[in-house]
Order: C-alpha cells, then structure tokens, then sequence
C-alpha cells in the first residue's frame, strides 16, 4: 500500500483488537446486569496511503500509536470498568 505508484489511496478499517476488547466489556456488563445496547458499533477509522507514507507507518502497532482513533473505542464501558483496569494494573 505504501509502494511508489500503488493504485491504492484509501481504506476504512477497524483495529480486530478493539472489535475483541470492546466484545469482552459488551459481556462483561451483560455478567453484571447491564445491557450494552443491541448494536455496538466499533467506527472505522479512515487510513490513506498518504497518512502512512507522512508518519512511516508499517505496522498495526505503528497505526494504534499513530493514528489514536484506530487504536480505542469507548463502545461498550462503564466507570466500573475503568476502576477496576486501574486496580488490577497494581
């Protein structure tokens, strides 16, 4: 995609991490009583050839730190979750 004279200029995707984490905190409020909704949409980031080839992204990785969105979803959270990621990274 990043290759000099590659037809390719854009794509919209969604980081299959995120889609997983969000899935586990979509079960984790259905275990504790709360409903997360009947759709949880995950949104695709838009990613050009032109993004990668100005921040030398190469990797999944480089995407998450260097185009934020692609790398997090608040879809499907509660505060409590947040507390108790803080209390377990202790």
């Amino acid at each position: 995609m990043r290759e000099e004279g590659s037809p390719w200029v854009a794509t919209s995707a969604a980081n299959p991490a995120v889609v997983g984490e969000v899935s586990l905190r979509a079960v984790a409020l259905m275990i504790a009583g709360q409903d997360p909704g009947k759709v949880i949409q995950v949104t695709p980031v838009l990613i050009t050839q032109e993004q990668l080839n100005k921040n030398n992204i190469k990797t999944i990785a480089d995407l998450d730190a260097k185009l934020p969105a692609f790398g997090h979803s608040d879809q499907a959270s509660a505060s409590w979750m947040s507390a108790a990621q803080v209390a377990n990274s202790k």
